[in-house]
């Protein structure tokens, strides 16, 4: 049973008669008939009556009308679905990401994705360490990531800037930048290993070369910031998640620190992920462009 059957016998009820539904249609009248007949054939039943008075449903055709119509109709709106897919206008849009980009990157970029895309759903999936974000994309759990570049990716990865990574601390301090060498004599509040921000402070450590004497240890970002502003020692976190206010708690490094971040799926992006990265490029996020990067600074 071919849909293009289902509208010719459509279109003969609604003309009442072959070739006027053939002209309609656009195809010869003999063609019509013999899909007709088709049609009929593989119902076992015949669907029209013909006589002088023009054409008439018969008993078989009567039942099996609303059917062909009901099939025609939820053919098309499944077309308009995903034509509307395509075209962006619904559907679901899943992100995976990083606990401290979705919370200190993401936010406003999501709002004006929802400005721009009211009929769509985002769900934003965060992880606490990068290994975990580029193991669920590799498992095919999201549309798109956004989060620190992917080590060893063989789809395309898109840079959108690099966030500054500050020491925070109790203050007032006495230098605008932190030296290697309080660094080294300082306590810290270092990361769970699960946490993402452990490989940062460790490769922080390493490219300035101090190694870090460890006081306490958490699972988040705003937990280490408290503990660090209360004193109990230096952290690293992104700039992004430290709250307005609190700029006598936190200062740069020399040479300065930075982290990529990144867009990327596993394969091309679909139409609704191409366009969320699209929207993050044209938004004012809380990152640095490459060209305007200090000159010496370290790069994670």
């Amino acid at each position: 049973m071919r849909l293009r059957q289902l509208e010719y016998l459509i279109a003969i009820c609604e003309t009442g008669s072959f070739s006027a539904a053939a002209n309609e249609l656009l195809v010869a009248q003999p063609s019509l008939s013999q899909q007709i007949k088709a049609l009929e054939t593989e119902l076992g039943a015949d669907l029209l009556e013909r006589g002088r008075q023009g054409v008439a449903l018969t008993a078989a055709g009567r039942l099996f009308l609303p059917q062909a119509q009901a099939a025609l109709a939820a053919v098309e709106t499944g077309r308009q679905a995903v034509a509307d897919l395509v075209s962006g206008l619904v559907g679901e849009l899943h992100v995976l990401t990083v606990r401290s980009v979705a919370s200190g990157v993401l936010p406003s970029g999501v709002v004006r994705w929802y400005e721009s895309h009211p009929t769509t759903v985002l769900r934003l999936h965060d992880y606490s360490h990068r290994r975990d974000l580029e193991a669920a994309m590799r498992a095919g759990r999201g549309d798109l990531a956004v989060g620190p570049r992917p080590r060893d990716w063989d789809g395309d990865v898109i840079s959108l800037g690099f966030e500054s990574m500050v020491v925070s601390g109790q203050g007032p301090f006495a230098a605008e930048r932190a030296s290697t060498a309080e660094l080294g004599a300082a306590g810290w509040v270092h990361f769970e290993a699960e946490q993402g921000m452990t490989e940062v402070l460790d490769w922080a450590a390493r490219s300035l070369g101090f190694t870090p004497r460890v006081v306490a240890r958490v699972g988040q970002v705003a937990a280490a910031l408290r503990l660090a502003v209360e004193g109990v020692g230096l952290t690293i976190v992104p700039a992004n998640a430290v709250p307005q206010g609190w700029a006598a708690h936190v200062r740069t490094t020399e040479p300065p620190l930075y982290r990529e971040l990144t867009a990327y799926g596993r394969g091309p992006l679909v139409q609704l992920a191409s366009r969320f990265v699209d929207l993050l490029e044209e938004t004012e996020l809380p990152l640095v462009a490459r060209a305007d990067l200090p000159p010496g600074a370290l790069v994670f």
